[in-house]
């Protein structure tokens, strides 16, 4: 490897966070360290992942003279970030999850566009599956069908949209340009550091879902602006057939996106922005299990010889191992709430 790349002169700082697993988090952290060509600070947020991969990831951080925290236990993804955010002293803080692969050029395509624009937040082109950089996870993303009267609502006449512009098209199939939007997700953005002493850390009652789309609603709110800059490309390596979790990742995944971290944060969602009436989380609420099902349940039932050759053994099988992951994360989440009251009462 070459010298280390965290230098006093850098416009940015990188900060790590934890998305859903850990299995990747090496393979993702080495495409930033070999692909970033702009000087830049990152500071690493390692919470709860096993001790080999932490060993990796602690020793690829040292030797390029990066931050490296570490926590025992599983933080949400916005106690990650607002830990890591408190820490940059930069211009502009740059999130990016544990699972995102990069390309050369796409931190300074996002610091060229907040210098040009004066953007609040930048976010990049996120892509999706393999092979890398090829297929669209979201080129921006909507909240509201009209902005301007979304934004002049008064509270209670709100009505969210939750759109990821474009997905599943090709790269090579559209044209993409430089533009306002509404909402990026955390997958990879650029925040201005003032954004965050304007308008206070990110809330962490949001355990799990719609973090994002809270942060941009309250950006948009006070005056500021979000810009797609599509020439800033990263793949977010989402679990799949090809790229599967681990049973390492099995824990934090089935926490992560346990019914009872996401049905607490809709709700939350909706006290905040006063959408009791907005049939949206309903929807959302009838939901609450499909990605224990796609990560989970269904790549454990496949390894099953007997169960895989029947449909309907499949989709019992399906739905046992899935009440089993329900168990298990409410489990996880109860726990996770005593650590946290613990750690209230020492502080």
């Amino acid at each position: 490897m070459s010298e280390p790349t965290a230098q006093t002169s850098a416009l940015a700082t990188i900060v790590v966070t934890p998305r859903e697993r850990f299995g990747v988090a090496e393979e993702s952290l080495l495409s930033i360290v070999d692909l970033t060509d702009a000087p830049y600070d990152l500071i690493y947020l390692d919470a709860g992942s096993p001790a080999r991969i932490a060993e990796r990831i602690k020793a690829i951080c040292e030797e390029r003279g990066f931050r490296y925290h570490r926590q025992e236990e599983f933080l949400t993804p916005n106690q990650a970030r607002n830990l890591g955010q408190r820490l940059v002293t930069t211009r502009y803080v740059v999130f990016i999850d544990n699972d995102v692969i990069v390309s050369r050029g796409w931190l300074q395509a996002m610091i060229d566009c907040a210098e040009e624009t004066g953007a609040e937040v930048v976010a990049p082109l996120t892509c999706q599956r393999l092979p890398i950089h090829s297929e669209i996870h979201q080129a921006g993303g909507e909240f509201a069908k009209d902005l301007p009267t979304f934004l002049n609502a008064e509270p209670g006449q709100w009505r969210m949209t939750d759109i990821h512009l474009l997905q599943g098209q090709n790269v090579e199939d559209v044209q993409l340009r430089r533009g306002e939007t509404q909402c990026c997700e955390f997958h990879c953005a650029l925040v201005r550091k003032e954004t965050f002493e304007r308008l206070g850390d990110l809330d962490e009652n949001l355990l799990a879902t719609k973090e994002h789309i809270d942060f941009c609603m309250t950006v948009w709110q006070s005056g500021g602006r979000v810009m797609f800059e599509p020439s800033s490309v990263v793949t977010y390596l989402f679990p799949s057939r090809a790229r599967p979790l681990t049973r390492e990742d099995w824990p934090y995944f089935a926490l992560r996106w346990s019914p009872v971290w996401q049905r607490r944060s809709l709700e939350h969602f909706q006290r905040k922005w006063s959408m009791y009436d907005d049939p949206y989380f309903e929807t959302r609420k009838g939901m609450l299990h499909w990605r224990h099902i796609e990560g989970i349940a269904k790549p454990v039932v496949r390894q099953v010889p007997l169960v895989r050759r029947s449909y309907t053994a499949q989709k019992l099988g399906v739905a046992v191992v899935t009440a089993v992951l329900n168990l298990w994360s409410a489990r996880l989440a109860r726990k996770q709430a005593g650590l946290a009251a613990s750690r209230s009462q020492s502080g």
